[in-house]
């Protein structure tokens, strides 16, 4: 038998394509209304989603086959006018809307971004169909772990650094002052020094405050690892060139007001001289959305290549750092949760992310409505 499906406005539109695909004696096999996703995620028209199907012409029998009890009903396209009737019967589904509007409200009071929100109700409600529709059993963790590969295509995030056999990684944490990139280095480095062994090297260009330097010097003696201070964007060239036995160099730039324009110039003449192959902005995970989204504006002209956020210890909630993924489309790369090096930093996942957006319970509802 073949079968296919269609995406259509009203019943005359789907009997018209099934006839011309199929011919005349076609079934329909199924009929359900859905919501597809349009262009940037904005929400779509209501469309009607019609499953037929034809048998195979030299597997046509003159006799009717008996309807195995307890299948879907199967009517003929050429049954227009039971086939409407059937496509209103079916097409409320008050209780799986009103799960999915609640889902969707407990998201907006999340404070995720209205659009990313209304992305999330359709992936939910398109796998969950889609795998009903699939003679998939259902159950929340296939749905969960479905959910979770989907969410990979709108959420970017960076993984673990990369390292190829012979060639070194230059990385570079900038961010506005207080946001813990020296703390946070002093973890990456230990975290590849340490546990991945690593041969790892570290650079301050923190000229303005004497302590930083003397904090990152402090674990740097502990974990055993070279360190150096760059005075001018020339001593820092020259103390990247310097460290070309390690695979990992770490620099811990200077914090800077986003706002104060001379401080980001110069900031950037370091960045121009060292030419790091990342450079991870460093953010604070308590900060207000609109607020990071000017960070990110300003420091956008060093190069941002991942983005990095710490103080999740200091918040239940990570609206911020998701809503920054998915506006800016720069991948996440780790979280810090602590003040101990080097354990508390993690890399960050989409797990994480689903399990602040969606509980279980939501997962349960929705797969207990569609079993109805």
């Amino acid at each position: 038998m073949r079968i296919k499906t269609y995406e259509v406005r009203s019943m005359p539109e789907a009997l018209a394509r099934i006839k011309q695909d199929l011919g005349p004696d076609a079934v329909i096999l199924n009929i359900r209304r859905i919501k597809r996703r349009r262009l940037f995620g904005l929400l779509g028209d209501k469309l009607i989603e019609v499953i037929a199907g034809v048998r195979d012409r030299e597997r046509t029998s003159k006799t009717k086959q008996p309807q195995a009890p307890g299948s879907p009903k199967i009517v003929r396209v050429s049954e227009t006018e039971h086939v409407m009737e059937s496509s209103e019967a079916t097409s409320t589904d008050t209780g799986m809307r009103r799960l999915l509007d609640d889902l969707h409200d407990h998201l907006n009071k999340l404070g995720i971004h209205r659009e990313l929100a209304q992305r999330i109700v359709f992936m939910l409600d398109d796998i969950a169909s889609t795998q009903m529709t699939q003679g998939i059993e259902l159950n929340t963790q296939e749905i969960r772990s479905t959910f979770i590969q989907r969410l990979e295509q709108i959420i970017p995030i960076a993984g673990e650094i990369s390292l190829t056999n012979g060639e070194r990684q230059v990385i570079a944490l900038v961010g506005p002052t207080g946001v813990g990139k020296t703390t946070t280095t002093a973890k990456l480095a230990a975290l590849y020094s340490i546990l991945k062994r690593r041969s790892v090297g570290l650079i301050s260009i923190d000229a303005y405050r004497i302590a930083a330097y003397e904090q990152l010097k402090t674990y740097a003696e502990i974990i055993n690892l070279p360190v150096q201070l760059a005075l001018s964007p020339r001593g820092a060239r020259e103390a990247v060139e310097n460290q070309t036995n390690c695979e990992l160099v770490f620099i811990d730039t200077v914090g800077r007001s986003p706002s104060h324009e001379m401080h980001m110039a110069e900031l950037q003449s370091y960045i121009t001289a060292m030419q790091p192959d990342q450079v991870y902005l460093t953010l604070d995970a308590t900060t207000k959305y609109m607020d990071l989204l000017e960070v990110y504006d300003k420091y956008r002209q060093t190069g941002v290549s991942r983005l990095l956020f710490t103080k999740l210890d200091e918040t239940l909630s990570l609206d911020s750092l998701i809503n920054m993924a998915y506006r800016t489309k720069q991948p996440l790369s780790y979280f810090t949760t602590g003040q101990s090096v080097p354990d508390d930093i993690e890399v960050a996942s989409h797990t994480r992310l689903f399990d602040f957006m969606i509980h279980e319970k939501h997962l349960q509802a929705i797969l207990d409505q569609m079993k109805e």
